[in-house]
């Protein structure tokens, strides 16, 4: 099988336009289907020559993430951590070592696999996901983005150049977690990432969304409609994790894992209010204290 090393995003969308290609952005998925005859391809285009897809751009007020940047790269930025820690959460749990150093969160989006932990975070975050075709740039919502198990809406020719979202602002905290068979090494079994916007003490939004729990990450509409307008020191979580456990219970209807996963994802969605309410806290009111939003 040939394999095409372009060094511009444009010689890239050329390649994919001539023939039924894959693209290589890691590997650590694509290799394997490939192996198992899987996923079939004439040839494949490797980005990891593209420069500018590996490039996190960081201003004031927004973030721009490259496709190709590594789970690593975002593990190892301490700006991210500052100011985007669910992001960072998760590109640190993203499997071993090794995963990590090669792994693209561009390619675990584009995979499309339900376990995909950076989804939950980036439809949290309201990113867009930036796409490069023969036309031209189009941005589509990460939302709209997936379109079902190992799906999305790109066109066979187009290709995901990067991600971007706006940084959270004064009142506004976002948190992840996960729960895997083996911590970091394992793909997740449950995700949840929980974003919240607080007026003083008040929740005026709330944004969550799980992953590994469907096709695709979901939003989780009726615990978030509980969150909103309670007092962010006072939530009982658990009224909510029991909403959000009724939520998975009635999409998973009578799979075998459910018994497992709706008693399972309580305890990881309280995991991921706690740290988004941490996030809102630690420079507004730092007086709530660690117990705030875990009651």
């Amino acid at each position: 099988m040939e394999i095409f090393l372009p060094v511009s995003v444009e010689e890239a969308v050329h390649r994919l336009e001539s023939g039924k290609a894959k693209v290589l952005a890691g590997g650590t998925d694509l290799i394997l289907a490939l192996q198992k005859q899987e996923v079939h391809a004439d040839y494949l285009v490797d980005l990891d020559r593209i420069a500018e897809l590996r490039k996190i751009a960081i201003s004031d007020s927004s973030v721009i993430v490259g496709s190709m940047v590594t789970f690593s790269a975002l593990a190892g930025n301490p700006i991210l951590k500052d100011k985007v820690p669910a992001l960072w959460d998760m590109a640190r749990s993203m499997g071993a070592c090794q995963i990590q150093n090669r792994a693209t969160i561009g390619g675990n989006i584009c995979n499309a696999a339900p376990a995909a932990d950076s989804a939950p975070v980036l439809m949290a975050l309201a990113a867009d996901c930036i796409v490069m075709g023969p036309e031209g740039e189009r941005v589509i919502p990460m939302e709209g983005f997936l379109a079902g198990k190992g799906k999305t809406v790109l066109r066979s020719c187009e290709l995901l150049t990067g991600f971007a979202f706006g940084l959270p602002g004064p009142g506004e905290g976002c948190g992840f977690a996960k729960l895997g068979k083996r911590n970091a090494l394992a793909i997740s079994t449950i995700s949840c990432a929980v974003r919240i916007k607080a007026e003083g003490r008040r929740i005026i939004a709330a944004d969550v969304f799980t992953g590994s729990l469907g096709p695709t990450a979901s939003r989780e509409k009726n615990t978030e409609a509980f969150l909103k307008g309670k007092d962010i020191g006072m939530l009982d979580t658990e009224q909510a994790a029991v909403l959000l456990s009724e939520e998975v219970e009635h999409r998973l209807g009578s799979r075998a894992s459910i018994v497992y996963k709706r008693v399972a994802v309580k305890g990881v969605f309280k995991e991921a209010f706690r740290k988004a309410v941490e996030d809102v806290l630690k420079e507004s009111m730092p007086d709530l204290g660690e117990g705030s939003g875990s009651k």
